[in-house]
């Protein structure tokens, strides 16, 4: 079953970026995949400097489970019309994961935008898949979002219907896609 790391772009605790993440979490785990969740204070590294993550064992952390990821769910609130510098901090990280496997190659990675308009969260959607396609990895054909202060009941479930089948689809897709993976292609196949 895939693996699936789900990242919070938020440092306020019980944002609702770090509760989608963990709903989002649940709903993997539900349909087999393991999870793990790194919430906006899991998050809170110095500004990104080559070489800087071998020295940090929160930053490590955060690249060992990418790098064994299969997926990626990445959740940021919007901030002036993009994504909040927090994630795109950590996200500044991946260059350091080198490998057979560079950056998030070949990787599923659901996107999910939270702000109160429509207008901000769709630019910041915009925004995470193209950092998704600059790491190499492929967004699903569904982004998610979210316009509205809480998309919570009281027990903690996604209320809004349209909200939550939105979530669904987008998860079933990173699964669906991430179990399809398949060896990246050398770079001498088909070459003259």
């Amino acid at each position: 079953m895939p693996h699936i790391v789900l990242v919070s772009g938020s440092l306020r605790v019980g944002s609702t970026s770090d509760r989608i993440a963990t709903w989002c979490a649940e709903q993997c785990s539900a349909h087999g995949a393991t999870t793990r969740v790194f919430t906006g204070a899991e998050l809170d590294f110095p500004f990104y400097r080559p070489g800087l993550s071998e020295g940090h064992p929160g930053i490590r952390e955060f690249l060992r489970e990418l790098r064994r990821s299969d997926g990626v769910v990445l959740i940021s609130p919007t901030y002036h019309g993009s994504v909040s510098g927090l994630l795109k901090n950590a996200l500044d990280y991946v260059n350091d994961l080198a490998g057979p496997r560079i950056f998030l190659d070949g990787r599923t990675i659901g996107c999910v935008a939270i702000g109160t308009g429509t207008q901000g969260t769709v630019s910041t959607l915009g925004t995470l898949r193209t950092i998704s396609h600059a790491l190499r990895g492929w967004p699903t054909p569904l982004g998610v979002v979210v316009t509205q202060a809480s998309p919570f009941d009281a027990t903690g479930t996604a209320g809004d219907a349209h909200c939550r089948g939105q979530l669904l689809e987008m998860i079933a897709q990173v699964l669906s896609m991430s179990e399809r993976q398949t060896v990246p292609v050398p770079a001498s196949v088909g070459a003259p």
